[in-house]
């Protein structure tokens, strides 16, 4: 009885929601036919409705399919917007008195002689400025994060809506139904076809790179674009065909995703041969200059503002959502696979995930092959660390790594350090130990190298990020800890699609790092 509860009510909020932005569109509306002076920002307003609406009819149509899980967190969204769009509503009726039984634009006219214009002007477009930020924060901030989660519900229900509602389209439900294609495919593609792969010789390889990475910038044949290099290795002794039908995959859904929601570029196709697979990406529009993380982090210019390091946080935790939601685990996300870029001379502030030769899909087969390097190791999991890992590799283990990641960025200290040229990183003993690091036993040291993160976590971060910002990196650090109240267990956790996990993701960091303002 309680779950159907949850279900019928939130089924109601969607309601709800549909019903007070429509009537608050209307009286929007109502203004404007009466005087065109909010005609642009109205057109605004009501383009980023439209999105909305879209996205609670979608919502409300599939509902009674979702779990439970995914209900209780969308009824939470929904709450927030429901009563945003309440409280919008009841200040135009305030500010303009309208009587129940009064045709709208005819009040609205006769307001103009009641009202100081100048006056009423003002607390409208006030209310319209403050919708447009409430309803593209509701947006990017709640739903945007668990939109593409809804391509991971198994069953028939919301792949048959998704397909419906798509085809022809270039809605946030058409990426969704290009997913759940690719996804429900995904064991069927035995000949990857030429579209994906492209001819050796397109692209000109140049003298360049992106420094602290393994990426390469080239030039493209035909249309002289410069594009970045990832390389691929297929490892001696593994299976060809399917490390080639992996990269097929992986280059089908980077090729038509938006870079800036997604922070990942948008890849034009792979370049092929017997030992490895060339992943060819797009610089992303009206961006330049790519610098990697590490380059940043190395730098430690105090001078770099707080807002960029905050947004380059957010767009990496998003990053990491999507590429979980698209079913591929990254297994190697460090600093040093981030490459940053900038705009007009700006702060580099858009970060990119690159570094992918590690990547697998979510259910293939872990190989628990490793190396032993320890400036890999800081940005590994205890249970993934040497040779021969303890642990298969599950989505945890990225948002373990993220975590580090985020540690650094909070500090804005890079934990390795280059001397006298050398192509070796030493540990940055300011905040790395050479004694924790030289103790023997490889799981005591991997314990101790984690216990000391979360130390500096809890120190730190504080002062130089604030509260939500320290806690969000500690529960990053300990996701697989034994009775952490975060992700709580992760073999409770561990079921095919990964929707839990997901979830929790999205509540417990993403959408505590999108609050943090500054």
């Amino acid at each position: 009885m309680e779950a159907a509860g949850v279900s019928l009510a939130v089924v109601g909020a969607a309601e709800l929601c549909l019903k007070y932005g429509r009537r608050l569109c209307e009286t929007y509306r109502t203004y404007r036919d009466a005087e065109s002076e909010f005609a642009e920002q109205l057109l605004v307003l009501e383009n980023r409705w439209l999105k909305a609406e879209v996205q609670l009819n979608f919502l409300h149509e599939v509902w009674f399919a979702l779990p439970g899980r995914f209900q209780v967190h969308f009824n939470r969204i929904l709450a927030v917007i429901n009563t945003k769009l309440i409280a919008a509503n009841d200040l135009c009726n305030q500010s303009i008195k309208k009587q129940d039984d009064q045709p709208e634009h005819l009040h609205v006219l006769m307001t103009k002689g009641k009202l100081r214009r100048a006056n009423f002007a003002i607390t409208l477009k006030d209310s319209i400025d403050a919708m447009i930020r409430d309803l593209d924060q509701w947006q990017q901030n709640l739903l945007d994060p668990t939109w593409y989660q809804l391509v991971l519900v198994p069953g028939t229900k919301v792949p048959q809506v998704v397909d419906k509602s798509c085809k022809d389209s270039k809605t946030s439900e058409a990426t969704l139904a290009g997913l759940r294609y690719l996804l429900s495919n995904k064991d069927k593609v035995n000949n990857p076809t030429t579209d994906v792969f492209l001819p050796y010789d397109s692209v000109e390889p140049t003298a360049s790179g992106v420094e602290f990475t393994k990426a390469s910038l080239g030039i493209e044949k035909i249309s002289r674009d410069i594009v970045l290099l990832d390389r691929i290795q297929i490892p001696v002794g593994t299976n060809r065909e399917q490390s080639v039908s992996d990269v097929y995959h992986l280059v089908k859904f980077f090729s038509s995703i938006d870079p800036e929601l997604f922070g990942f570029l948008r890849c034009r196709g792979a370049l092929k041969d017997d030992k490895h697979c060339d992943l060819v990406f797009s610089f992303p529009e009206k961006l330049d200059d790519p610098t990697s993380l590490r380059g940043l982090l190395v730098e430690a210019n105090t001078a770099y503002p707080l807002d960029a390091r905050l947004n380059i946080a957010q767009m990496l935790a998003r990053s990491c959502m999507f590429l979980h939601d698209c079913q591929f685990v990254h297994k190697s996300l460090r600093p040093d696979n981030i490459v940053c870029f900038s705009t007009q001379g700006q702060y580099p502030d858009k970060p990119y995930m690159i570094g992918l030769d590690r990547f697998r899909l979510i259910d293939a087969r872990s190989m628990r092959l490793n190396d032993d390097l320890w400036y890999k190791d800081i940005y590994r999991h205890p249970s993934r660390q040497g040779i021969r890992p303890e642990r298969d590799y599950i989505m945890q283990h990225d948002i373990y790594s993220l975590g580090v990641c985020l540690l650094e960025i909070g500090l804005w200290r890079s934990f390795l350090v280059w001397k006298d040229d050398s192509d070796n990183p030493t540990p940055n003993e300011e905040y790395v130990s050479r004694k924790t690091l030289s103790i023997k036993d490889p799981r005591k040291r991997a314990l101790e190298v984690k216990k000391d993160l979360v130390r500096l976590a809890e120190q730190l971060l504080p002062g130089s990020m604030g509260r939500i910002y320290a806690s969000t990196v500690i529960a990053c650090l300990t996701c697989l800890d034994p009775g952490n109240t975060h992700f709580g267990d992760h073999e409770a956790l561990r079921e095919e699609s990964g929707i839990l996990v997901g979830v929790q993701f999205v509540e417990k960091i993403l959408m505590r790092l999108l609050a943090i303002t500054v």
